[in-house]
């Protein structure tokens, strides 16, 4: 830790680095995880991947780059992120939970899943159901920008066999975007 603190004053980050009001990742209230999830597809291989990235107002809680073994649809693969982070912060206890998406797809359907036939809908009910224990639970749609450490956590897995996760620790991959989401943090 001490390590990392002495690096990241040696890079003096430059001011472009940090977002402008309004855009860009924003912490959780303290007390709240936000947990940011996104999909993607690897038409070459014939495989998607979902990505996620928990974190509270003041660290990194965990990644991870799950491999969706022949998903080819981006909604599908949306869907399951989406599914992936609840079941995260529902296997670690975490109680108060804000889920961000950049696919507003995803979040409409959500809205009128009592009401649609799309082919996600039973994933969006079982969601529903894993997040009835929380204390709290709502679905964002962010911009792609605002949700980039968990979209490169979903391409990594597009192109991987087995799942990879990291608590408590930042894997290389996610340091810059980390960084610039919150250059005064402790996430890195």
């Amino acid at each position: 830790m001490k390590a990392t603190r002495e690096a990241l004053t040696l890079l003096d980050i430059p001011k472009q680095l940090t977002m402008l009001p309004g855009h860009g990742w924003r912490p959780p209230d303290a007390g709240c995880v936000k947990i940011n999830t996104d999909g993607a597809i690897n038409f070459a291989d014939g495989k998607g991947g979902a990505g996620g990235v928990a974190r509270s107002s003041d660290r990194l809680i965990g990644a991870w780059s799950k491999p969706l073994l022949g998903i080819t649809d981006p909604l599908i693969a949306e869907s399951m992120a989406l599914r992936e982070g609840v079941l995260f912060a529902r296997l670690r206890g975490i109680s108060r939970v804000i889920m961000e998406t950049d696919c507003m797809e995803v979040l409409n359907l959500w809205k009128t899943r009592h009401n649609s036939r799309s082919i996600v809908v039973p994933l969006l009910e079982e969601i529903g159901e894993l997040a009835s224990s929380f204390i709290s639970f709502d679905i964002q749609h962010v911009i792609r920008t605002s949700n980039y450490p968990a979209h490169l956590c979903a391409k990594r897995a597009s192109t991987l066999n087995v799942t990879e996760s990291w608590m408590d620790e930042t894997p290389s991959f996610l340091f810059s975007c980390l960084l610039a989401d919150c250059p005064a943090s402790a996430y890195v």
